[in-house]
């Protein structure tokens, strides 16, 4: 019987942050999960022995094409996704979406905590998003949201061509095609903000490129550069 979430996880060279995304996947409570890990670069480290885990080798064709592999992979009727440094921290984080994927929504995505080098605490991410509002600006979380895995047979499956902007166009994507977006107003994921992970000069230019594509493919006006981290 195949299991109700399939949670993804794409990784890269990153072995301790790694090990710790995937013991928080097995602590969620009250669900039954696979959980697939799509490496994407060297070796993956020793990974605790579950039945509910599965390794996937991308062999090196890059982030966006991982994701897809996994979604390509998955059996569970909803999907989740957590970046390889992040962690949840919310043991009832799927349960809870999984209840309003049940009910009265096709999406969900919940609010989380951004950890900044050298800052004591850590800083709050709790942002709504509508169909409207997503066409100014990207305030969800990926690894945050629970949806109905069957989006993708609708709607096709992450662009490639959009490598800074996937998830945001898969978000603006969902939403115009009049599927239920709901905001679980609940801290579940802890995000590190780290030198591998900022968005800074050395990209500007490609992402602004990429920023300039999403926005026409999508007949968006002109969007102002962004990171999360603006919006905390």
């Amino acid at each position: 019987m195949p299991p109700r979430v399939s949670v993804i996880i794409p990784t890269k060279d990153r072995p301790h942050f790694l090990r710790e995304a995937v013991a928080t996947v097995f602590a969620q409570q009250n669900v039954d999960l696979e959980l697939l890990v799509v490496n994407d670069g060297e070796d993956v480290p020793q990974l605790p022995k579950d039945n509910r885990l599965r390794i996937l080798q991308n062999g090196k064709r890059g982030a966006v094409s991982a994701r897809n592999f996994g979604l390509a992979e998955a059996r569970g009727e909803y999907v989740a996704f957590l970046d390889d440094d992040d962690r949840w921290i919310d043991r009832n984080h799927l349960s809870r979406a999984l209840a309003s994927l049940r009910t009265d929504s096709d999406f969900t995505f919940a609010d989380g905590l951004m950890q900044f080098p050298n800052e004591p605490a850590p800083r709050q991410f709790n942002r709504d998003a509508t169909a409207r509002s997503l066409e100014q600006d990207n305030t969800i979380l990926i690894s945050a949201v629970c949806y109905r895995r069957d989006l993708h047979r609708e709607l096709g499956c992450f662009d490639e061509a959009l490598p800074y902007y996937w998830d945001w166009d898969w978000y603006i994507r969902v939403a115009r095609g009049g599927f239920a977006l709901k905001h679980v107003a609940k801290i579940v994921v802890d995000i590190r903000i780290h030198a591998q992970n900022m968005s800074g000069d050395a990209t500007r230019e490609a992402r602004k490129a990429n920023l300039d594509a999403f926005a026409a493919k999508h007949g968006l006006g002109p969007l102002t550069l962004k990171n999360h981290t603006d919006f905390v």
